[in-house]
C-alpha cells in the first residue's frame, strides 16, 4: 500500500503577497488620484493653458491633492465599511433625484402659460366694422394662465372682419423668448366652424417670413383665402401637453438640477473655493465632536466654543492694527484655541465632578456663549454709525492669508492638516488617548484599571473645545473677516453629522467633511443654476443626510448599548460576589 504525501500549497509569490497585504492602500491611492485628476480637469476644462493662467494654480493642485489624500485615508481606515458608506450615498442621491423628478412634474406647465400675441396679417384693405376685436396687421396680446389670478385667461376668441378673396395669415405666438407658451391657432367662420388650424410654425416662417415669431412652437396659418364677406374668429389657446412631454420635461429639469448639484462646486475656481472653505469649518467641527464622542461624552458644546473662539480672535484683530501679521496670526490662533479650551473645560468639570448631564449643560452653555457674543458685538464692537450689527472689517494683518486668489481658501488648510495629525497622535499614540479610548469602550473597566476618568472626561471636552475655537477663528478671520451676528448659522451642529459619518475616526473626518460640504455647496448651485426652489433643495439635502447618517447612528447607539450591558453585567457580578450565600 502506497501512501501519497499531500503536497503543501505553493507559497504565494512575493509580488502577489505584497498586493494582498497592501490592497486597501492601492485602492485608496488609485481612488484618490482619480478624484484629484477629475476635480482638477473639471475646474480648468481640461486645458493646461487655462490652468497655468489661473493665479496660484499650484495651490489649487496642492489642495486637490490633499482631497485625494482624504479619500485614501477614508478607504484605508474604514475598509469594507467604506463601500457601505459609498453605497448609502448613491442610494441617497437616487432618492434625491426621485424627489426632484416628482417636484419637476409641473415643468411642462411653462408651455401652458406665458405672454402671447395674436394678429391677422393681410395685404387687403381692412374693413372698418364696429364690434370686432382685431384689424388687419394690428397686434393684440395677453397672458395665458397667469398664476395667482382669480380668472386666468385660458383661451381667446377674437373676431375680425374680412372680405371674400382676402388672403390672410393668422399668427399666435409667444411675446418674447422669456415666454415658452406653446399655442395653437384656428380660423373659424361666423357659425363657429373651424376652417383651418395650425399648431406650429416652420423654421423658414420663423427666420425669414414673420419677424414676430419666436420659435417653431408658435402657430401660423399662412396664406388662407377667405371664402366670403363676414366676421371671422381667430381662436387660440395653449396646446394640450401629452404625458410623454410631461415626463420628458421633468427628466430634463431633474438632470439639469443634479448636474448643478454634482458638478456645480467644481465648475469654476471661485465655486471650488466655496466648497473648500466650507469644508475646512465642517472638518474642524467634526474633529471636535469626534474627539469628545470617542470618550462616550455626548457633548454638543462646539457651538458655544466656536462663538468664544471667534469673539476672542475678533477682539484681538480689532485692537492690533499695527502688529505684523507674522506675529499676530499665530497669536490669534493660540488665543482662539485657548478660549475654546477654557469654555470646553467648564462642561467637562460639571460632568466629571458634579455629575451634570453633558448634553443639557453644553446646550445651555451654547445659549450663554451666543448671547454674550451678541451683547459684546452690539454694545462694544459695533461702530456707532454702522447700519447693521457687525464689527469693523479686520485689517489685512489680522486676516488669514489667502493661498488661492479670488477665493477665501486660506492657510487654514495647513492649520487643518496639523490639527488632524495632532488629533490622530493624541488618540492613537499618547497615554491620554489610550485613556479616552478605554473610557469610550467601558467606563467601569477604565475605573478598575486605574484611569482617572474624571480628569480624562474634563480634558477630552476641553480638547474638543480647542478645535471648535479654531473653527470660530476660521469663520471670523478667514471667511467673514469681521464679527457678525449668527456667525456660524448653527453650522456647529452639522459637525455632528460629519463626526458620525466618519464613525468617530479622526482620520476619516476630513473625507466626510469634504463630502458634506460638497453637498451643501451643490445645493446652493442647484437652487441658483437649475431654478429649483429652496424648499425642494433642503428636502433633497435632508434625505441625503438622513440616509447617510442613519447607519452611523444605529452603529453608534448599538455600540453604546452594548457597553452599557457590559457595565450592568459587571455590576451584577460584583453584587453576587458581595452577597452572603
Amino acid at each position: 500500500m502506497t501512501v501519497q504525501k499531500k503536497q503543501a500549497p505553493a507559497a504565494p509569490s512575493g509580488d502577489s503577497s505584497f498586493v494582498r497585504k497592501h490592497l486597501l492602500l492601492i485602492i485608496g491611492a488609485v481612488a484618490g488620484i482619480i478624484v484629484t485628476l477629475f476635480v482638477t480637469n473639471t475646474l480648468f476644462d481640461g486645458s493646461l493653458e487655462k490652468m497655468t493662467d489661473t493665479p496660484t494654480w499650484q495651490n489649487v493642485l496642492l489642495v486637490n491633492a490633499l482631497v485625494g489624500g482624504c479619500i485614501l485615508l477614508f478607504v484605508v481606515e474604514l475598509k469594507r465599511q467604506a463601500i457601505r458608506v459609498l453605497l448609502t450615498v448613491i442610494v441617497a442621491l437616487l432618492l434625491g433625484f426621485l424627489v426632484t423628478f416628482v417636484f419637476n412634474l409641473d415643468s411642462a406647465d411653462r408651455f401652458r402659460r406665458g405672454e402671447f400675441r395674436a394678429q391677422v396679417i393681410s395685404d387687403a384693405e381692412p374693413i372698418e366694422t364696429d364690434g370686432v376685436d382685431l384689424e388687419y396687421n394690428k397686434r393684440r396680446g395677453g397672458e395665458f394662465n397667469k398664476p395667482n389670478v382669480v380668472a386666468p385667461v385660458s383661451e381667446i376668441a377674437w373676431t375680425f372682419a374680412g372680405s371674400e378673396g382676402d388672403v390672410v395669415s393668422l399668427l399666435a405666438y409667444a411675446k418674447n423668448r422669456r415666454s415658452d407658451v406653446n399655442v395653437l391657432v384656428e380660423l373659424r367662420d361666423a357659425s363657429g366652424a373651424v376652417l383651418e388650424q395650425a399648431t406650429s410654425a416652420t423654421a423658414r416662417q420663423v427666420e425669414e417670413i414673420f419677424d414676430d415669431l419666436v420659435s417653431v412652437r408658435d402657430a401660423v396659418i399662412e396664406g388662407y383665402t377667405l371664402p366670403a364677406d363676414g366676421v371671422y374668429t381667430l381662436y387660440s389657446r395653449p396646446e394640450e401637453i401629452d404625458t410623454g412631454t410631461v415626463l420628458s420635461e421633468a427628466l430634463n429639469q431633474s438632470q439639469l438640477a443634479f448636474e448643478a448639484l454634482l458638478l456645480g462646486p467644481i465648475e469654476r475656481v471661485n465655486r471650488w473655493g466655496v466648497w473648500i472653505q466650507d469644508a475646512i469649518t465642517l472638518i474642524l467641527l467634526g474633529m471636535s465632536f469626534a474627539i469628545v464622542f470617542r470618550a462616550q461624552q455626548f457633548s454638543l458644546g462646539a457651538e458655544g466654543q466656536l462663538y468664544f473662539g471667534a469673539l476672542v480672535s475678533g477682539i484681538i484683530a480689532l485692537n492690533s492694527p499695527h502688529v505684523p501679521g507674522v506675529i499676530l496670526i499665530p497669536f490669534i490662533i493660540l488665543a482662539s484655541a485657548t478660549a475654546g479650551f477654557i469654555y470646553g473645560l467648564i462642561p467637562g468639570a460639571l460632568k466629571a465632578y458634579l455629575g451634570a448631564n453633558e448634553l443639557v449643560s453644553t446646550l445651555m452653555l451654547n445659549v450663554i456663549a451666543t448671547r454674550f457674543f451678541e451683547m459684546v458685538l452690539n454694545f462694544q464692537l459695533k461702530p456707532p454709525d454702522a447700519g447693521y450689527v457687525a464689527s469693523e472689517k479686520f485689517t489685512a494683518n489680522a486676516v488669514l492669508p489667502v493661498i488661492v486668489e479670488n477665493t477665501q481658501v486660506t492657510i487654514a488648510v495647513f492649520i487643518l492638516v496639523i490639527v488632524v495629525l495632532i488629533s490622530w497622535l493624541l488618540i492613537r499614540r499618547t497615554p491620554l488617548g489610550y485613556e479616552i479610548r478605554i473610557i469610550g469602550s467601558n467606563l467601569r473597566f477604565a475605573d478598575y484599571g486605574g484611569v482617572n476618568s474624571k480628569r480624562t472626561i474634563m480634558l477630552v471636552m476641553a480638547i474638543g473645545g480647542i478645535v471648535a475655537g479654531l473653527a470660530g477663528m476660521h469663520l471670523a478671520n478667514g471667511i467673514h473677516r469681521q464679527l457678525i451676528l449668527n456667525i456660524s448659522f448653527a453650522l456647529a451642529f452639522e459637525g455632528v453629522v460629519v463626526a458620525l459619518l466618519a464613525r468617530l475616526n479622526v482620520l476619516v473626518v476630513p473625507f466626510t467633511g469634504l463630502l458634506y460640504a460638497y453637498l451643501r455647496a451643490g445645493a446652493q448651485f442647484m437652487e441658483r443654476d437649475a431654478n429649483v426652489s429652496f424648499e425642494v433643495v433642503r428636502m433633497i439635502q435632508a434625505i441625503i443626510i438622513l440616509l447617510i447618517t442613519a447607519e452611523a447612528l444605529v452603529t453608534f447607539f448599538q455600540a453604546r448599548q452594548k457597553r452599557a450591558d457590559i457595565d450592568e453585567t459587571g455590576h451584577a457580578v460584583e453584587s453576587l460576589e458581595g452577597a452572603d450565600v
